[in-house]
Order: structure tokens, then C-alpha cells, then sequence
């Protein structure tokens, strides 16, 4: 008899290797991956396409992985209502044996085996509601990972934007006359802190990354303003499953007053041994059963119906608020809408001050100095007004997608 000696052998090994090692060993090797990490100094710059940039947040972004295992999550739950109809199939062995006599060799008289199958058939009334609502799980979770995709690149193309107007004023800040001594640094601290943020968008802190700004999809607001008007068929996606989840709420309570229909299909052992004795059935119809029952409870203490009750409330909680959120969507979009307009307009007008100023002549060395000056202080006003209108392309990409 071998099986005795692995087990001991098996249960010696494993108390063998405490938690305390196991521990160590994990922060050992925490440290030696804290100690090698290089400093962003010592990183190599490496510029990508805004292609490539979007192709590794998908890879290795850990937000976006997590949400896209929500799906095969969602997957899996789906699939397994159809296989909880497949039979179970299960073994039993019982070994028995006096104490006085566990020196003898192995005697099959002392083993008994047993192979059974299992056939469970959900409660018929159930099946329904669990079809319907795994697979408004998986359409949930797909467009949860639309949703996250959506965000992820509204938050890539900010910062990307950032980047570039910082590149931007760091070249024109070397213009100005009075430039203060710890500008550089400043800059410097931001690079390093816009880094940081652009490497975790990715999931990878391995180089300096830089996105070619030719590679970036231009924000059009010509293409986004009729857009303003309307919702986007995602964020109203989002609403209705929100609606429908509290529905089905309501429905999974409710299904509770239907009665419960079991069915259950028994046989004999597929395989049965008894001291060396095989006794064993091929599931003969005489020995197979079919067993059907039917269970009703009445709702006398009422809880069914409170719990009802209050989900039908959460519902209507739930329809309000919806409601309450389209009108705050809406005023924001206005609200939005008007401020793009006028800040579209007011670049316009800067840039035509700035073209005609760079080419009017001046008339004498002081009057070029003041319209130098005054050039200086239009582009930095521009260039700050630009960054600040990121967000709002930013906030549009969010509720529209990349257009």
C-alpha cells in the first residue's frame, strides 16, 4: 500500500516550507526588483506612434486588463448555465483495515470503489431568469470595456497634449529676456512628473516615452459641435443596463412567488467493488429513477414582499436620478459648447493680431522691442489658454469617442 506513505510524505513537505519563508523569500525578491529599477535619468528615450502608444495601453494597462477579464468572467458565468446540465461524474474508495493487522500486505477484500453520476437539473422557473441575465452580464461587461478604452485614450491624449504645449513654452520661455533661473528646473520636475503618468497609462516604466505628436489624431472642434447636441449611443448604453439592472432586481424578487420545479434523474453506481467483488450496473431502466417535485411557500411573514417593495422603490429611485443626470449632461454640454465657441474665436482673433504684428514694420528700434514684447507675452497667453482647453477635448473625447 503506497498511497499511505506519499500522503505522509506530501503533508511532512509542505509543513516543511513555513509562511515565514515563503514571505522572505517574496520580499527578497521585491527588494532586488526595487534595487534594480533605473532612474528616470538613466532611462533610454524612445518615441512611438499615438498607434503604437494605444496598442500597448491595451496590453499592459492593468485597469483595462482588469476590465477585459471581466468579460471572460462574464463568459464563463454564461457558459455554466448550460453545463450545470452536464452529469458529475464522482469516485469513492473506503479503505478499512484493523490496527493489528496494518502490517500485512494489501488485501483488495479491504477496499471498496464506487463511481457515480450526478444529474442536476435546475429549478425550471429559474432557468429563464439565469439565461437572461448571464448574458446581460457579458453585454455589461463589453461595454465596460468600451467605456474604459474610451476613458483611457481621453486621458492618453490629454496628456500627450501637455507634453507637447510644455515642449512648446520651454522653447518659448528661452525667449524671454526675463527668464527666471529655476524655470529649467521646474520644467524638469514636470517632464519627470508627466513620465511617470504617460508610463502607467502604458503599463510599462521601462523607457522614456515620448509620442510623436504628427501621429496624434487632431481634435476638430467643427466635428464635435453637432455632436453636443445629443448623446452618444455608449453613454446612453450605459444608463439603460444601469435601468435594467435594477429591474432585473425587481424580477429575481418577484420569480421568488413562482412554485419550485426540481427534477432529478438518480441511477445506481456505474461501478461498484466490494471486497474484490465487482457489483456494478450499466444503468439498467429498472434501476434509473426519476424524481419530480414541486415546493410552494407562502409569503406569510411578508419578507418576500417588503424585499419587493423596496426594489420596485430602488427602481423608481434609480429612474429619477437618471433623469436628474440627463438634465445636468445636458447643461454641461451647453455650458461646454458655449465656452469652445468662444474659445475657438478668441484663438482666431489672437492668431491674426500675432500674424499682422510679426509682419507690420517698426519704425524705430524701440517700437520693434515693444512689438517683440508684446508678441512674447500674445504667444504665452495663447499657449496657456491652449492648455487649458485640453480638459474640455479631453471631456469630449470621454463622451464621444476619438472622432
Amino acid at each position: 500500500m503506497r498511497i499511505l506513505p506519499l500522503l505522509t510524505i506530501f503533508v511532512l513537505a509542505l509543513q516543511s516550507c513555513s509562511l515565514q519563508e515563503r514571505i522572505d523569500r517574496t520580499s527578497a525578491s521585491i527588494e532586488d526588483q526595487y534595487t534594480n529599477l533605473r532612474t528616470w535619468e538613466q532611462l533610454p528615450a524612445r518615441t512611438i506612434s499615438w498607434n503604437q502608444a494605444v496598442a500597448m495601453m491595451k496590453k499592459n494597462n492593468a485597469s483595462y486588463i482588469q476590465t477585459k477579464t471581466a468579460i471572460s468572467k462574464a463568459e464563463r458565468n454564461e457558459l455554466s448555465v448550460y453545463t450545470d446540465l452536464i452529469p458529475g461524474v464522482s469516485y469513492y474508495s473506503y479503505f478499512t483495515r484493523a490496527l493489528g493487522d496494518m502490517t500485512n500486505s494489501f488485501n483488495s477484500d479491504e477496499l471498496s470503489q464506487n463511481i457515480n453520476v450526478t444529474f442536476y437539473l435546475p429549478s425550471l422557473t429559474q432557468v429563464p431568469y439565469r439565461v437572461y441575465a448571464s448574458k446581460a452580464e457579458t453585454y455589461a461587461a463589453i461595454k465596460a470595456l468600451e467605456g474604459k478604452e474610451r476613458e483611457l485614450i481621453s486621458k492618453l491624449y490629454a496628456l500627450q497634449r501637455k507634453q507637447h504645449i510644455a515642449a512648446r513654452q520651454k522653447e518659448l520661455e528661452k525667449q524671454n529676456p526675463e527668464q527666471k533661473p529655476d524655470y529649467l528646473l521646474d520644467a524638469k520636475n514636470e517632464e519627470v512628473s508627466s513620465w511617470q503618468e504617460l508610463a502607467g497609462l502604458l503599463g510599462d516604466y521601462s523607457a522614456r516615452w515620448q509620442i510623436l505628436p504628427s501621429s496624434v489624431p487632431q481634435f476638430k472642434w467643427s466635428h464635435y459641435r453637432p455632436l453636443t447636441g445629443k448623446l452618444d449611443q455608449l453613454v446612453v448604453c450605459k444608463f439603460a443596463l444601469e435601468l435594467e439592472q435594477s429591474r432585473m432586481n425587481q424580477y429575481s424578487i418577484a420569480i421568488t412567488y413562482l412554485p419550485t420545479i426540481n427534477l432529478n434523474l438518480y441511477s445506481p453506481s456505474l461501478f461498484s467493488s466490494t471486497g474484490g467483488t465487482y457489483s456494478g450496473t450499466f444503468l439498467d431502466m429498472d434501476d434509473t429513477t426519476l424524481n419530480f417535485s414541486l415546493n410552494y411557500r407562502l409569503d406569510t411573514q411578508l419578507r418576500t414582499w417588503n424585499r419587493y417593495c423596496d426594489s420596485k422603490e430602488a427602481y423608481e429611485l434609480k429612474r429619477r436620478e437618471t433623469t436628474a443626470k440627463l438634465v445636468e449632461m445636458k447643461q454641461k454640454l451647453k455650458t461646454l459648447r458655449s465656452s469652445m465657441d468662444e474659445y475657438y474665436a478668441w484663438r482666431g482673433f489672437m492668431n491674426k493680431r500675432i500674424e499682422h504684428l510679426s509682419n507690420a514694420p517698426a519704425a524705430n528700434a524701440q517700437e520693434f522691442l515693444d512689438n517683440e514684447k508684446t508678441l512674447f507675452s500674445m504667444k504665452r497667453e495663447l499657449l496657456s489658454q491652449e492648455r487649458s482647453a485640453i480638459e474640455s477635448e479631453a471631456a469630449l473625447i470621454l463622451q464621444y469617442g476619438m472622432r
